[in-house]
């Protein structure tokens, strides 16, 4: 498959989606090969999976966009519900006993 045959699938698939979001989402990822290069166009798709599976995922991100979810930004799709906030925790007791 190549990146125009992904695309149009793509956008076929995002067909019943609000145009904004349907243009921001291909957008996105016309983006994402642009910065891969044709010589990455088979491996970005590889990465990517199927138009399929692209699509279901923006489907479900804007469905939970009601609960405030997640993103489309310059780096990548970002959603705050799948951050890891890691905590520091001092086992040390400074006590002497």
């Amino acid at each position: 498959m190549s990146r125009k045959e992904f695309m149009e699938k793509l956008e076929n698939l995002l067909g019943n989606i609000q145009d904004s979001e349907r243009e921001e989402a291909l957008q996105y990822y016309n983006n994402y090969f642009d910065e891969a290069g044709p010589e990455n166009e088979n491996q970005v798709i590889v990465e990517l999976g199927t138009p399929e599976k692209v699509a279901a995922i923006i489907k479900t991100s804007l469905q939970e966009s009601i609960n405030e979810s997640g993103e489309f930004t310059e780096r990548g799709y970002s959603d705050p519900r799948f951050v890891i906030n890691y905590e520091v925790v001092d086992n040390h007791d400074t006590k002497e006993q």
